[in-house]
């Protein structure tokens, strides 16, 4: 069985980021691509785990009870 890629499709395991693509878990939301220890292990893909713009803090904070560093002001 081959895995059919479209062209926004990754090309790396949306679990462990590392191995490519050989394995679809098909799910409610749509595919999961992933290796093959990751879909025989049922690992969740990450994507689901840290939703975009959290891992990196880009979104902004709710609470901003200290106030913002700035420079030297020398």
């Amino acid at each position: 069985m081959s895995i059919n890629f479209s062209l926004t499709d990754v090309r790396t395991c949306e679990a462990c980021w590392r191995a490519p693509v050989t394995a679809v878990r098909h799910t409610a939301n749509g595919r999961d691509l992933l290796c093959r220890a990751c879909a025989e292990g049922g690992c969740p893909r990450r994507v689901d785990i840290f939703p975009p713009y959290g891992i990196y803090r880009l979104h902004h904070p709710l609470n901003q009870s200290a106030a913002p560093i700035r420079g030297d002001e020398r």
